[in-house]
């Protein structure tokens, strides 16, 4: 059931009119606007449609770019994204909000400076918790920072009410953590993600933890040391990794990829994560995993098979998933997970990337080559089959078929066609215009 439309929506509409007016007013020098739609033939209906506005201005130091989703309930979400600098401060704001009904869904804000070779962040947010529901909103606070040396790195932060983000920002970078605030992966919108997020509604700004990472490149591997706390447990962990190992096991077909020894007030625990070094030969791509648990090594499973070869801007591509369930790719290691195929004919490791549950085989054709106005194409036809399904010759399910053309810099038009076991599925158009 909707909410009525309260101080709370209509504070969130006139927000929304200010802020796109300045946008507006600031006279957009770039931009695009995407259009998808997807329908059904049997029965006909729209099931999907989703239109994407981008605006992009410059105000004095200032970059705002301003987007507008639209899906087949009308205006879903708007969002604002600006970025310059104050001073010796880089500073980016993240503004987020649902459009039906208008209302406040998350807002971010980040600073950032060097002093002295250091590195120094600040990251504040706030984030409506209940966003069907009555209003929880809460707010959170990180700060932090990092310098890194030849022989020895140094990553910290303290937070309040956030997760901590230090190990993204160790990994990835400060500036992928920012752009995987709100992002577009398959298909969906991740507003927010879970790589930054309020954990309560709390609006009380206290200490909640602090973690410091210490890297030292040493003569046969990399040293990480770890440290965590919190303002519930005190002293939380200490961790000692070692990474890049350079070891002889004898001509195994594995290598460790990492040994992990932790500490906590009341246990230790040693994590040995291990990786098959088995090499791709020719077309054929095998992907294996070691199973077994902790430091026993019961076997070597093939997962998956691709096989793919390349000529003349064409490329066949066909694979084979033995583990439908899905694997971890490293034994004794749980962050990354394969969940299937992806469309394209490569792994998926997020679900929503995947597949169709039960689509294990297919054989599929990438065709590119130059196009009209100085652009190029792209045509590719995947045939998908499900291993003991008797619906279609040789378990045959579906076939998608994909044409993208890009018209230059300005332009591009696609086309796709769905076809099952129950005759055509679905069929969907789209382009973009940028300027």
């Amino acid at each position: 059931m909707r909410r009525g439309w309260g101080v709370k929506h209509a504070l969130t509409l006139g927000a929304l009119t200010v802020l796109v007016g300045v946008v507006a007013l600031a006279a957009p020098s770039s931009g695009s606007w995407t259009f998808s739609m997807k329908w059904e033939l049997n029965p006909f209906q729209v099931n999907k449609l989703e239109s994407v506005l981008t605006l992009g201005s410059t105000i004095g130091t200032w970059d705002v770019n301003s987007v507008a989703v639209l899906d087949l309930d009308g205006l879903a979400n708007v969002f604002f994204d600006a970025s310059g600098a104050l001073g010796t401060f880089a500073v980016r704001s993240i503004l987020d909000f649902d459009a039906a009904p208008p209302q406040f869904r998350t807002w971010l804000v980040s600073t950032a400076t060097a002093i002295a070779g250091v590195n120094l962040y600040a990251l504040f947010m706030l984030d409506e918790l209940n966003p069907s529901g009555p209003s929880a909103i809460g707010s959170g606070l990180t700060v932090g920072g990092w310098w890194r040396t030849p022989t020895l790195s140094v990553w910290f932060e303290a937070y309040s009410n956030m997760p901590g983000t230090v190990d993204y920002i160790y990994r990835y970078g400060y500036t992928w953590l920012l752009d995987h605030f709100i992002f577009y992966q398959c298909d969906r919108w991740y507003k927010p993600s879970t790589y930054l997020d309020v954990q309560t509604s709390s609006s009380a700004l206290s200490w909640s933890g602090a973690t410091i990472y210490i890297g030292m490149p040493l003569t046969c591997f990399d040293l990480l040391i770890a440290a965590s706390f919190t303002k519930a447990d005190g002293f939380n962990y200490v961790l000692f990794e070692m990474s890049n190992l350079d070891l002889d096991l004898g001509g195994l077909p594995f290598t460790i990829k990492w040994v992990d020894v932790m500490f906590t007030v009341t246990s230790k625990s040693v994590n040995v994560v291990f990786d098959v070094s088995l090499a791709d030969t020719a077309c054929i791509r095998p992907f294996f995993a070691l199973e077994g648990a902790g430091t026993e090594i019961q076997g070597i499973g093939l997962k998956a098979l691709l096989l793919e070869c390349s000529l003349n801007g064409v490329t066949i591509r066909s694979g084979h998933m033995f583990d439908e369930d899905g694997w971890y790719p490293y034994l004794n290691y749980l962050g990354t997970r394969v969940y299937g195929w992806t469309w394209e004919g490569g792994l998926a490791t997020t679900p929503a990337c995947a597949v169709t549950e039960g689509y294990d085989e297919f054989i599929g054709i990438l065709v590119d080559g130059a196009a009209c106005c100085g652009g190029s194409y792209l045509f590719s036809a995947f045939a998908w089959f499900d291993t003991g399904s008797s619906s279609g010759i040789f378990d045959w399910v579906e076939t998608r078929i994909n044409l993208r053309v890009d018209l230059g810099p300005s332009a591009d038009v696609s086309f796709g066609l769905s076809v099952t076991t129950s005759g055509v599925n679905w069929i969907g158009l789209g382009f973009t215009v940028r300027w």
